[in-house]
């Protein structure tokens, strides 16, 4: 038995989806056996985990303080395992614009970019470059958040004159936001694990085919909104390769435990990535226990073996 702290909800927006990870997981470990303290963040979190001591935490959390290495950093801290992957590795997931720069430098291929920072905008007037970066890089594309997650804040940008309006949009969610080519193709999610002791692999290929619009908030997190095809209908190929490409960003990043990568696959079968996931979902309609369920494993055995990989990090450097 272990004594495991599932840290859940805290301030992001995507507090609602971590609520609900967070409890699925809390029953997957009381079923197991676990001793298990279900701990919303709060101003108290800290003086709580130094009260308890835990012998591992289960991390839930979703965006800004769950996933750019915050809590990471303070679980590390307070020498306290946790799942997933380390701060250094977080904040280069979390930040869209740090993920594309290093995938991009080891030949990764993910849609050209521009970044914008509100700073600049205020400071230099940056906001006069809008227009050459859109021209640049041609549209459709889409503006979102550089360090958000769920498609919140993003906005498909067809023609010049929606251009501002997106980006107010998107700054509404974060002070740096992204312009990104718009990629057309089959949108496939990749969800990988790393049990103890073994090399990350991919659980395999799920094609996202949402039912009405884009894969947004909504779409991801409403039963029935979404059909999921396990594994993703396309080319033997284009699939090798994607599991390919999705591992190296893995590595690249230096994620550890699980992710998901997130890509577009176009006509000529060539992976896109668009994201990387360090704290990917564990609703009942979220990818990676989907896939893991498709591949045989039970939600239970998916969340002991992320367990276990935690108990075990100081077999892995944890970046």
């Amino acid at each position: 038995m272990v004594r495991v702290a599932v840290l859940r909800g805290g301030h992001s927006m995507e507090r609602d989806v971590s609520v609900v990870t967070g409890r699925r997981v809390q029953h997957a470990l009381e079923r197991l056996g676990h001793e298990v303290q279900p701990l919303d963040i709060e101003d108290n979190t800290t003086e709580t985990l130094m009260e308890t001591s835990p012998d591992a935490a289960f991390v839930c959390l979703h965006g800004p303080g769950g996933e750019d290495g915050t809590v990471q950093a303070l679980l590390e801290t307070l020498g306290i395992p946790y799942t997933g992957s380390g701060p250094l590795s977080s904040i280069r997931c979390m930040d869209k614009d740090y993920a594309k720069r290093a995938m991009r430098s080891v030949g990764i291929r993910t849609p050209p970019f521009r970044t914008f920072l509100k700073r600049a905008m205020s400071e230099m007037g940056a906001a006069a470059a809008l227009g050459t970066a859109a021209e640049s890089l041609g549209y459709p594309l889409a503006v979102k958040p550089a360090r958000e997650g769920s498609g919140l804040g993003l906005t498909r940008v067809e023609a010049p004159d929606a251009l501002v309006d997106a980006v107010y949009e998107a700054f509404g969610y974060d002070s740096k936001i992204v312009l990104e080519r718009w990629t057309e193709g089959t949108e496939v999610s990749v969800p990988i694990l790393e049990p103890a002791g073994e090399e990350p692999r991919s659980l395999g290929l799920v094609e996202i085919r949402p039912r009405e619009g884009a894969y947004n908030f909504e779409a991801k997190y409403t039963p029935g909104a979404t059909d999921f095809a396990i594994p993703a209908e396309i080319p033997t190929e284009a699939a090798a390769q994607l599991e390919e490409t999705a591992l190296t960003a893995y590595r690249t990043l230096g994620c550890s435990g699980f992710a998901r990568v997130d890509t577009i696959v176009d006509a000529d079968g060539t992976p896109w990535v668009l994201d990387v996931k360090t704290i990917p979902g564990f609703t009942e309609t979220s990818t990676l226990p989907l896939a893991a369920e498709a591949a045989g494993i039970a939600f239970e055995s998916l969340v002991e073996t992320i367990l276990m990989a935690a108990l075990h990090s100081e077999d892995r450097a944890k970046l």
